[in-house]
């Protein structure tokens, strides 16, 4: 009974045998009323040749003395009184005067006793010279009594009636297991395919064989499972790129210890500069990977503040001002006449600011531009930094928001970074209920594009 194919079947034959049930019965008591109504009827050809010789009867003798032989031969099967009992088959005829009394009848029933108007409204009038000399009356009508063969006839059909009931039961059986099986099977794949993801085996997908519930809820298990090996692959990834990034530092720095332990180098002001700076690559990348976890689990916190986002721009292109200058590649800034107000944290937007220029400085050749314009637009505010670098190649662009994601994997942490300062940027733009996306063609350049929510300007600080 643990089995949901078990209780599948034994709904379906239950709901079955509830139905056949109440159609057998409704079936028996129909057939056996309009069959005893058919028999009833089937005597009202005799109750007319009966009301003929009765009448005839009646104008031959003039009473209704010594009727009661001729009731007896007016019944099917009839010949004299003495064959009829009140068992027989056919018709009670009875005759009742105008006054309503029983004068006679075929069994002798009810001789002597006053019938109802209502009663008499349902036999048959006898008339002579078309006055009433009294009614011809059936007094089985209202439930025929049947011979044999009618009997044998009405069990028969009862029989073939149960048969058939049987019969409707044991299909309903056979068509609920297999029913029932048949829409518990696709579950029973997703079943052993979760076990086998429990398992750790992500590679496990179901066979989508149509478009009903069950099928949306296989495609939906795919999706979960493409989702889960994705997922495992980035984690496997993240894992082995932390590693990577830690191992560096912590070499140079185990190498360089080791070497003045041994008397190799001197320890001089140079070696503890190197030293030091590769300590704080390291706090670098720690801090980077710090403010990711508290982003993806939506701690990061946030000093937010009404911020002129014109401020924040121009200050950010005075601070590369001289890198541009240095790699000689103009760089522009265009901002709208009013003020541009967002509701954030100001040092984590320039943050994201400073991320964007230095990559695009860095990838655009001398004698390029490096342009930031700003504009407000309904109620969301638009920052792009536009270069005209060597743009981001096609397999590139949708990974380049992934952790530790370098287009040119041969860049050192310090010609290029680990690959986190866009991670982090997309992170804190949509902490702060924006948007940052990209777009890029090879050799054309690349634009990172900001958009987030207008503040009022009346409440800036």
């Amino acid at each position: 009974m643990s089995r949901l194919w078990v209780r599948l079947t034994l709904a379906f034959l239950l709901i079955s045998l509830a139905a056949i049930s109440v159609v057998a019965v409704l079936s028996l008591n129909a057939t056996n009323s309009q069959f005893r109504r058919y028999v009833v009827a089937s005597g009202s050809g005799a109750q007319s040749g009966a009301v003929a010789a009765l009448t005839g009867y009646y104008e031959q003798t003039g009473s209704w003395e010594g009727v009661d032989g001729l009731l007896g031969q007016l019944a099917p099967g009839g010949g004299g009184r003495g064959r009829v009992d009140q068992g027989q088959a056919g018709p009670n005829f009875a005759i009742a005067g105008t006054d309503g009394r029983v004068i006679a009848s075929r069994t002798g029933e009810l001789v002597g006793e006053t019938l109802s108007a209502e009663t008499l409204r349902q036999g048959a009038s006898l008339l002579v010279d078309g006055q009433p000399v009294g009614v011809l009356l059936n007094l089985r009508s209202a439930e025929a009594v049947l011979d044999t063969h009618a009997q044998l006839f009405l069990k028969q059909v009862q029989a073939s009636l149960v048969w058939a009931a049987l019969g409707a039961a044991v299909l309903s059986l056979v068509l609920g297991f297999a029913t029932s099986r048949l829409l518990t099977a696709p579950i029973a794949r997703l079943t052993a395919a979760a076990q086998a993801i429990a398992a750790g085996d992500l590679s496990q997908r179901v066979d989508v064989q149509s478009r009903d519930e069950t099928g949306v809820l296989g495609q939906a298990f795919n999706d979960m499972a493409a989702s889960l090996a994705a997922a495992e692959t980035a984690r496997k990834n993240l894992i082995a790129d932390v590693s990577h990034e830690l191992r560096t530092p912590l070499t140079v720095v185990q190498g360089n210890l080791q070497a003045i332990l041994d008397g190799v180098y001197p320890l001089e002001m140079g070696q503890v500069t190197s030293l030091y700076e590769e300590t704080r690559l390291l706090t670098r990348l720690v801090d980077d990977l710090h403010d990711l976890a508290l982003a993806d689990a939506g701690q990061l916190r946030l000093e937010r503040s009404a911020s002129d986002l014109a401020d924040l721009a121009r200050a950010a292109v005075a601070q590369f001002g001289p890198v541009a200058e240095a790699g000689e590649v103009a760089l522009g800034l265009s901002l709208p006449e009013e003020r541009v107000v967002v509701l954030g944290d100001a040092d984590r937007l320039a943050q994201v600011l400073r991320n964007l220029l230095s990559n695009a400085l860095r990838h655009t050749p001398a004698g390029g531009e490096v342009a930031v314009d700003l504009e407000a637009r309904g109620d969301t505010v638009h920052l792009r930094v536009r270069d005209t670098g060597s743009g981001i190649a096609p397999e590139d662009l949708p990974r380049v928001f992934d952790r530790f994601y370098r287009g040119d994997r041969s860049r050192s942490r310090q010609g290029g970074g680990a690959g986190l300062g866009l991670a982090i940027a997309r992170q804190l733009v949509r902490a702060h209920g924006g948007e940052l996306t990209v777009d890029s063609k090879t050799g054309e350049g690349t634009t990172f594009s900001i958009t987030l929510p207008l503040h009022a300007a009346s409440e800036l600080a």
